[in-house]
């Protein structure tokens, strides 16, 4: 039985990347924070760079002597991402990440509609089997995030709703953040952060207590807004996604496919 409600509990928190049956609502409270840009030099001693909480910057930049990131130059609207899968790591609780590759068998696309000097629009969907979007699931939009810190973009917070065996949950406070690079080509570095109530998960646990679970994967249940400490978090870190040239539909309609 306790196998069976970690996998469940896998699967359920795929959700916010694959776009299964989910509304989103924008939170309207800021931004939370932006993501950890780290080389993997990084964990060198201080060496006297920055320490003002500012993403690392790329070393190897010509020039040198500043930690920055070159900004992205290239037009980002209408470009399509696949992510990559083996490079996502759950790291929040820690004991998810060895299930994690077993639930996520396809890609997921992340969709840039537009950007501006300040914000970027983003939308995510799953892609079938063949490696196309799959129709049979709705494209989900983001709220507009902030592009500002270009290369850094950081969209959120929001609310996820999905469906989960006839049960909702609701993943909140989400967050999405992560680092193009100069040409366009890729994003690295990206982290996805949300809150979940283990509560909304009940149905699908069973008998087995949420808290106690989330314990049994190294996390820990803290207050939800109500008080009761019944709230998790979720984190996946060091996502990497590749930009890809294939037909995608943007429609935010939910969308049906044939028997």
């Amino acid at each position: 039985m306790r196998a069976f409600s970690l996998v469940a509990l896998s699967s359920l928190m795929v959700s916010p990347l694959v776009g299964c049956g989910f509304g989103l609502t924008s939170a309207l409270d800021g931004k939370e924070h932006g993501p950890a840009v780290q080389d993997e030099e990084s964990a060198a001693p201080d060496d006297g760079t920055s320490d003002d909480g500012t993403p690392d910057g790329d070393t190897s930049d010509e020039g040198g002597g500043e930690d920055t990131l070159p900004a992205t130059s290239a037009d980002l609207d209408d470009t399509l991402y696949a992510i990559d899968r083996a490079s996502m790591r759950v790291t929040e609780p820690p004991g998810l990440d060895a299930l994690f590759g077993e639930v996520l068998d396809r890609d997921v696309f992340v969709y840039v509609e537009r950007a501006s000097a300040s914000t970027i629009e983003l939308a995510v969907a799953l892609a079938g089997t063949d490696g196309q979007q799959d129709p049979c699931e709705a494209v989900r939009a983001f709220p507009a995030g902030d592009w500002s810190a270009n290369p850094v973009f950081d969209v959120g917070p929001g609310q996820l709703t999905t469906s989960f065996g006839g049960q909702s949950a609701t993943f909140r406070s989400l967050v999405l953040s992560g680092v193009f690079d100069e040409s366009g080509a890729a994003w690295r570095d990206g982290t996805l952060a949300a809150e979940l109530d283990t509560r909304e998960l009940a149905a699908a646990l069973g008998d087995i207590d949420g808290c106690e679970l989330v314990a049994d994967l190294g996390g820990e249940c803290v207050a939800c807004s109500d008080g009761e400490e019944a709230c998790f978090a979720l984190r996946i870190e060091g996502i990497v996604a590749d930009r890809v040239e294939t037909s995608f539909d943007a429609s935010p309609d939910a969308r049906s496919c044939a028997d």
